[in-house]
């Protein structure tokens, strides 16, 4: 987990995430680079209507150009400042400065169009919980998720402890969990405890907690096992109230193991976690 990225905008409150990946860069000796998206006010013209002449256009335009300037620049400043507060050193543009260290870049346009993409290349992103507060927050998480291909950890803004100290993988036996777990791998080696939680039986051709164990095992991880029965409720609830129990501050889970549609109409592991967290989740799809 060298390389570690913080989408940011306006819209989203950044202290809690902030603090959060710069502790992250700190401990993995990385880099953290802040990706702050600011609207570009030329996507807005065919929706200002009709009876503008074009100076009337220019000068909105200017106009939100210049708050999304000022908003940037507030965010930076907030940016640096909790970051040197960590002990990160700030690097400017093409200065090489020994890790751990922090950046800032500035990019024009839609969360789309830069959040997944951008997160491509570093090995963890870290994002708000999605909060109809934040509006950019669930655009920024869900982008992260089904269009990085990276892993995420999506942290509460509320939260304000450690993370990985003791970490509980959610183990079902799918591909997203595996790729979570791979992902975390990083993070599991410095953790104080581990914790691999199954609830009910997995399909007898997919692994199980027994199978994740031996992986861990083989990759100098030692873990504890919990095999829980199914209390026939959210099993997204029973997994965050035995993490709630043994103290865990954060979960590795595999995001949307079925697909997000059904999840939204049916209900899943993934929706109610995410959207009743109270601690950090690392998460892949």
């Amino acid at each position: 987990m060298k390389s570690i990225l913080l989408p940011l905008t306006h819209a989203v409150d950044a202290d809690t995430i902030t603090k959060t990946a710069a502790d992250l860069a700190l401990r993995q000796q990385g880099s953290l680079t802040a990706l702050f998206i600011r609207p570009d006010p030329r996507m807005a013209i065919p929706f200002m209507g009709e009876g503008l002449t074009a100076e009337m256009i220019q000068h909105l335009c200017d106009t939100a150009e210049k708050e999304g300037k000022a908003n940037a620049a507030k965010a930076e400043a907030a940016f640096r400042e909790i970051v040197k507060a960590k002990g990160l050193a700030v690097a400017e543009e093409g200065e090489k400065v020994a890790t751990p260290r922090a950046r800032w870049r500035e990019v024009t346009g839609q969360v789309s169009d830069h959040a997944g993409r951008s997160a491509r290349t570093a090995d963890i992103t870290v994002c708000a919980q999605p909060d109809s507060e934040m509006p950019d927050s669930d655009d920024i998480f869900h982008d992260l998720i089904f269009r990085s291909g990276r892993s995420v950890l999506m942290v509460p803004a509320s939260y304000s402890g450690s993370v990985g100290k003791h970490v509980m993988i959610a183990w079902n036996g799918r591909a997203e969990g595996a790729r979570a777990v791979g992902g975390a791998v990083p993070l599991l080696k410095g953790a104080d405890k581990v914790t691999v939680v199954q609830i009910g039986d997995v399909d007898p051709v997919r692994p199980d907690y027994e199978d994740v164990e031996d992986y861990l095992i083989e990759n100098d991880i030692t873990c504890v096992t919990r095999h829980e029965e199914d209390r026939g409720d959210s099993i997204g609830a029973q997994l965050l109230d035995i993490a709630a129990e043994i103290g865990a501050d954060c979960v590795v889970l595999g995001a949307y193991s079925h697909s997000r549609w059904r999840e939204m109409v049916l209900g899943g592991a993934t929706r109610y976690i995410v959207s009743n967290a109270k601690l950090p989740i690392f998460m892949s799809h």
